[in-house]
């Protein structure tokens, strides 16, 4: 073959460096191809970003919709629950009288579950959404499972959850006796609680029951929710009248 001359081996060396400036060339053919840009939307207008919660208010993409999930989960007889995952949190709601920024309770990932008519429904990039208070939130729990167990399931803040041990009328031996007060206390289990309900520094209030303890409680605003079968009772702190430790 005939030899290289030397200029000819110097413009071979130079080659990679006049086409990385070259218009049109391999990198700027490259740099072209980079993914666009996501486009958000609600309710089919098109969003120049993505959906932002504000104040107390998270933003949770709804599970597929089941009359029951797979682990019989329920929020009460008449009314089902809807489950699904945070995709935004709010920076939290601020303090009328203090100022303090009152700290969001739940983070992007985690699953929850709370009332069907709770929250504002809307269709966020094609799929439902919700827009929820975080004190509207019944369960919260970690993990791929898509329902919680008595295990993983959390309540927040001065809510505690209570396997129903004992209703009104309900003697130790599961008989029920007729009886017209409707106020008689409840009693059940301390499973999980809240780490309580905040001060206006932000600051929680110790809710006094643990774990395992057994209680008497109020009727009064609770939740009822069916866990794999069970009875359970999400109930404020306030309404919890008395505890005791079980005998072994």
């Amino acid at each position: 073959p005939p030899p290289t001359s030397p200029g000819m081996l110097l413009l071979l060396a130079a080659l990679p460096t006049l086409l990385a400036f070259e218009p049109g060339c391999r990198t700027s053919r490259r740099q072209s191809t980079k993914p666009l840009a996501a486009t958000y939307t609600i309710d089919q207008t098109t969003l120049d970003g993505p959906l932002v919660p504000l104040s107390n208010y998270v933003l949770i993409e709804v599970d597929d919709s089941r009359d029951t999930t797979s682990g019989g989960i329920v929020l009460s007889v008449k009314e089902k629950a809807q489950s699904g995952t945070i995709v935004a949190v709010g920076p939290g709601k601020d303090d009328k009288e203090t100022g303090v920024t009152l700290p969001m309770p739940v983070t992007q990932g985690q699953h929850v579950l709370w009332g069907r008519y709770d929250g504002a429904e809307v269709t966020y990039c094609g799929k439902p959404h919700t827009l929820l208070r975080d004190n509207d939130i019944a369960l919260v729990w970690d993990g791929d499972s898509r329902d919680p167990t008595a295990d993983t399931a959390r309540v927040l803040r001065g809510n505690v959850l209570l396997k129903v041990l004992r209703k009104p009328g309900e003697l130790a031996s599961g008989l029920v006796v007729a009886t017209s007060d409707d106020d008689l206390p409840l009693e059940g289990r301390v499973v999980a609680k809240g780490e309580g309900a905040l001060t206006r520094e932000g600051v929680p209030v110790p809710i006094e029951v643990d774990i395992g303890d057994c209680v008497k409680f109020r009727d009064f605003s609770t939740t009822e929710v069916t866990i794999e079968g069970e009875d359970y009772v999400i109930v404020g702190a306030p309404y919890i009248i008395c505890k005791w430790q079980q005998a072994a």
